[in-house]
């Protein structure tokens, strides 16, 4: 054929499909996609510095379910200002929100600073035989607060975490295990068994893991805080009695000897633990089964377990 036949008007080129949206192109069409979807998920999204707070969030501790903070509701802050240096617990800031407007609460001061610790009256009277007595009777809106002076505030904090579901840590050093041993005269006083029970398996713990026993001071300070014979008189003492029995030179320190030189219970217990580590072959008290220094009257009782080879 003679390319004189074709029209010069004609376009040789293959035709182009049409755009499914008139006036739109098809970069145009995937451009406004895009922006649509980053403008629906960029308020979802978290801002790096909101994701990194995250991520340095620990993972909260099981906490007994309450009711969200109802909307207007002003941030109740937290009254914790415990001294900085000192060892010991300081109050979880996610516990300083939990104060349902329209329950009662009841102040709490501890310490020598009369420190305030707000708990839900209900709490109370349902974990301490104490406080239920206590609250037996209405108590008058203008009743000042009640006061526990001779209660240490750190061991106060842990007891408020406690009631509130968090899970005790347990001592790491010579300060903490103070805070600890108050932690298990106040709940005496308080009558709750079941914080008994975690206190001495964390005190065992703390005893296994750094070998050591317990010295006079903290003898004379469970005795004193605590009326008749308990688990922790037993455990501390029969440990005292465990590293004169088991030292090269078996020989009472000054204080220890000031501690049995004034009698009653303390010296008639050190004396029997004497006796009966003899009789055990120097069992160590701080191995064994969590359950030989439990009590299970209001509690149930641990089950049976095979003991762990450092055990």
């Amino acid at each position: 054929m003679s390319s004189s036949n074709v029209p010069k008007s004609a376009n040789l080129a293959p035709p182009q499909p049409k755009s499914s949206r008139p006036g739109h192109t098809r970069s145009e069409s995937a451009t406004s996609v895009k922006s649509a979807v980053e403008h629906f998920t960029e308020s979802v999204r978290p801002s790096v510095s909101a994701r990194e707070s995250q991520a340095e969030l620990p993972t909260p501790a099981h906490r007994l379910a309450v009711p969200a903070r109802p909307p207007n509701t002003p941030r109740q802050h937290s009254s914790d200002n415990l001294r900085s240096g000192l060892a010991g617990p300081v109050t979880d800031k996610a516990l300083s929100d939990t104060l349902i407007p329209g329950t009662a609460v009841t102040e709490l001061l501890a310490g020598q600073t009369g420190k305030s610790f707000k708990v839900h009256t209900d709490l109370l009277k349902s974990r301490s035989p104490y406080f239920a007595d206590r609250f037996s009777v209405p108590i008058s809106p203008n009743s000042p607060p009640l006061s526990f002076p001779d209660l240490d505030e750190f061991a106060f904090a842990l007891f408020v975490r406690w009631l509130y579901g968090a899970d005790l840590r347990g001592p790491t050093d010579f300060h903490s295990m103070q805070h600890y041993l108050c932690l298990y005269v106040l709940a005496t006083r308080f009558g709750i068994e079941r914080l008994k029970n975690d206190v001495m398996d964390q005190a065992r713990a703390y005893y296994r893991r750094s070998s050591m026993t317990a010295p006079a001071y903290r003898l004379e300070y469970v005795y004193g805080g605590t009326a008749g014979p308990n688990h922790m008189r037993r455990f501390l003492v029969s440990t005292a009695a465990y590293r004169y029995l088991c030292e090269r030179e078996p020989t009472l320190s000054e204080s220890m000897r000031g501690v049995i030189a004034k009698g009653g219970e303390l010296a008639v217990d050190f004396a029997e633990a004497l006796a009966r580590l003899h009789q055990n072959e120097l069992a160590d008290v701080r191995k064994g089964p969590d359950c030989a220094f439990h009590e299970h009257f209001e509690t149930p009782a641990c089950k049976t377990r095979i003991p762990e080879p450092y055990e």
